[in-house]
């Protein structure tokens, strides 16, 4: 049985979920189906119920039919940052190091292998540009998507990040984006209108 104490006096709803340093953040719908999976789930994806929902670090996040309001902990006790992200499914990641960075790490909706095989030149030049998974976002703070071949850090942004199969292209719909190519192991800054594909090797 449930046990719930109001204290004499207390007055108004009590307050919301908060996130955690390094440990939470938290979910809510925007708008569509928002679908998560906190670590070590037995029944895989849920519903994200509506309303503020605190989830563990390591949680994945899809939102190919619907749009997130993420927000997380910075170091400085009661410093928040938050980010809408929509049309892609990644996992959640936050470690104590990077003055609260929060990582978002795309996940393929679909076989790498099966569509990107290709049968010759021909075939493989049509593939090249074949979306595995993507993600946009609008958000201000320390943010960063993290795809197969770059990693894109945003500074005040809307942005998207698409895993195709010939390598990871950003693209900056406004602001600043610093893309991190792990082929090359070279950083490049991409401003609005502008592009950056990192070579699948």
């Amino acid at each position: 049985m449930l046990l719930v104490v109001f204290a004499a006096g207390a007055t108004g709803a009590a307050p919301g979920p908060t996130p955690t340093f390094a440990k939470t953040v938290v979910l809510v719908p925007v708008s569509g189906t928002v679908l998560i999976e906190v670590p070590g789930a037995r029944y895989g994806f849920v519903r994200l119920s509506n309303g503020p929902t605190e989830v563990p670090v390591g949680t994945l996040v899809d939102t190919t039919a619907g749009r997130v309001r993420l927000t997380s902990a910075n170091p400085v006790p009661g410093n928040v940052q938050s980010g809408e992200f929509f049309k892609g499914v990644f996992k959640i990641e936050q470690g104590r190091r990077g003055n609260g960075l929060v990582s978002l790490v795309l996940r393929d909706t679909t076989s790498r292998l099966l569509t990107c095989k290709a049968a010759g030149p021909a075939r493989a030049a049509a593939l090249s540009k074949r979306i595995l998974g993507l993600l946009r976002g609008t958000a201000k703070g320390h943010f960063r998507t993290v795809g197969r071949f770059s990693a894109a850090t945003v500074l005040g942004t809307n942005w998207g990040v698409r895993d195709r199969c010939d390598g990871t292209l950003t693209v900056v719909r406004t602001g600043v984006v610093t893309v991190r190519d792990f082929v090359l192991h070279r950083t490049v800054t991409v401003r609005t209108g502008q592009t950056y594909l990192a070579k699948a090797p």
